[in-house]
């Protein structure tokens, strides 16, 4: 079991018994050679040919995504050298997401992820033999190494690092035996993510299955009887929404929310760094109060879900730009939140979006969009069954959190 240290030097807050000595510190450079990937080139990418590893492929624990993000190139085969092995430890040099999170992560090649071949902008790490590449997979996620890699990155839409950065990269080690202890400990707790992210992985496909079984009358709810309810009738958003336009007209100094396309509402000093339209000085006369069981969208990001329902939330303010609406009587706003959520309405969305740069969808073509609805009993069964699937991917996701927490503070605790 780890110990608290409480001597000073080269040593983490937190180790193993039977460890006393200082950590070594070195540059990356001097423990690992470095092996660029082959430039294989994006026209040859195809359906078949030999797997490649590419950004896409880089997760947040290191251990890789080879099951549904898989490219392939139809080249012949470059040399041997190019080719990757268990255990391989790779970094991505490039990363073209917005976030930039994934910029220097690592990638520990596994067993099962079969022949794969270094691809550009990723660098393969060999070390000598008295390193763990384990235990280097493990400073690779500390906080001390993305610090570094976060303030010497380079360009603006898209971010790199280089070899030059990380083999300069300085950190303490420890002798191979307590780099292997450490190492062991973590790949328990990496074990346990990765398992929980199946868990959660495989409710959103049941979600996603069950969802489009039931909003194409595949799967249908029993009445009190054992019997089908009445047919599902067509019927348009506007004939079951009405348009909500209340503004702030006193200047009410109410809090300011924003859409987001993953929690829906959310305090907007939340959504932007601690600063809200108040604080930005904006004219909080223009935006729309919103009261309970209302729900609102952004008509430019619609169609990546950027669309929440207040619920019990009352008396907040949020920008003009959002279309609101709520539902009549014979609605369950809890069913037509499913549906809004769904692939069926997606695809109505890019019927009706409008626009010349970007899309939009404006309340008048939301309104002609048709679906079909069932009678409020059969809404009701059915939003409650699929809640009760969103409530347990909640639950799962909550503890998945608590152990990436976990492991951060330890990472903190057990690495200098």
């Amino acid at each position: 079991m780890a110990k608290e240290n409480k001597s000073k030097g080269n040593v983490p807050n937190l180790r193993f018994p039977g460890f006393e000595e200082e950590w070594k510190e070195v540059r990356l450079g001097e423990i690992a050679t470095f092996q660029s990937g082959y430039a294989f080139k994006s026209e040859h990418f195809s359906e078949e040919g030999i797997k490649l590893v590419t950004p896409k492929n880089f997760t947040k624990n290191g251990y890789g995504n080879f099951e549904s993000s898989i490219s392939k190139c139809s080249v012949e085969k470059p040399p041997k050298n190019f080719l990757c092995s268990k255990d391989d430890l790779l970094i991505l040099l490039t990363d073209l997401t917005p976030s930039c999170e994934l910029l220097g992560k690592p990638l520990l090649v596994q067993q099962e992820d079969g022949e794969i071949w270094l691809n550009q902008r990723i660098v393969r790490l060999d070390f000598s033999t008295n390193v763990s590449k384990h235990w280097i997979l493990q400073f690779l996620q500390t906080d001390r190494y993305h610090k570094v890699i976060k303030e010497t990155a380079t360009g603006s839409t898209v971010r790199h690092s280089s070899n030059k950065i990380i083999e300069n990269i300085n950190l303490q080690i420890p002798n191979l035996n307590e780099q292997d202890k450490i190492a062991s400990f973590f790949s328990l707790i990496d074990l346990r993510i990765q398992t929980q992210n199946k868990i959660i992985e495989e409710l959103n496909v049941l979600k996603t299955t069950i969802t489009k079984r039931i909003f194409s009358c595949q799967l249908r709810f029993k009445n009190a009887r054992g019997d089908n309810y009445e047919d599902w009738k067509t019927k348009k958003l506007g004939d079951v929404t009405t348009l909500i336009n209340k503004r702030n007209k006193n200047n009410e100094k109410l809090p300011v929310y924003s859409i987001n396309n993953k929690l829906g509402f959310v305090p907007q000093s939340e959504q932007f760094e601690g600063v809200d339209s108040e604080d930005r000085g904006y004219d909080i006369t223009l935006y729309k109060i919103i009261d309970k069981n209302t729900f609102a969208y952004n008509p430019a990001r619609i169609n990546v879900g950027s669309i929440g329902y207040s619920g019990n939330l009352e008396n907040i303010i949020i920008s003009s730009l959002y279309v609101c609406f709520k539902t009549e009587e014979f609605v369950n706003d809890n069913f037509l939140f499913q549906y809004l959520k769904t692939d069926f309405f997606n695809k109505e969305v890019l019927r009706n979006v409008e626009g010349g740069v970007r899309d939009y969808l404006f309340y008048e073509n939301f309104a002609r969009i048709k679906f079909d609805l069932p009678c409020v009993e059969e809404q009701r069964k059915i939003a409650n069954y699929l809640l009760s699937i969103d409530m347990k991917i909640d639950i799962e996701t909550q503890f998945l959190n608590k152990l990436e927490e976990q492991k951060k503070f330890l990472l903190q605790q057990m690495f200098v």
